[in-house]
């Protein structure tokens, strides 16, 4: 079920009806109603009348915002697990970085708690700051 949706596709001087914003993010109208009833849409109505018609500006605030309050930063030397669904510290004797090619690597390691394997992408220009931050490295695994 997608959870985060591209509030960036509703214009903010446009007015929207239920069935067009519904349309337009890839919703059923009935997500739009209760995003109007119970998560406080409702702010984006310009009149209580039929058809319900919703600022695109308001209703862009709203979603950017309901979406910006999801989003748990991760800390010095964490990365997010998405079985925890927090961000989570790795096993230190797991740390690995994989360096495909010249221009990305990747950081892997086991989560402390269920131990899935975690991942965070990176630069080889900040290969140094990634082995201080997650502790001593293991040589690298081409084909890990």
């Amino acid at each position: 079920m997608k959870r985060s949706y591209d509030f960036h596709r509703v214009r903010s001087h446009r007015p929207y009806t239920i069935a067009t914003l519904a349309a337009l993010l890839g919703v059923d109208k009935r997500t739009v109603r209760r995003w109007i009833e119970s998560d406080r849409l409702d702010v984006a109505i310009v009149e209580h009348s039929r058809p319900v018609i919703l600022l695109g500006s308001k209703v862009k605030a709203w979603g950017t915002a309901r979406q910006r309050a999801k989003k748990q930063p991760c800390a010095y030397g964490e990365i997010y697990c998405v079985r925890c669904k927090t961000p989570r510290r790795i096993k230190p004797d797991s740390f690995l970085i994989v360096q495909p090619n010249q221009s990305k690597l990747t950081v892997k390691g086991e989560c402390c708690r269920c131990d899935l394997t975690l991942n965070r992408f990176g630069s080889p220009a900040n290969r140094a700051a990634l082995e201080a931050e997650f502790g001593p490295k293991r040589p690298d695994n081409p084909a890990a």
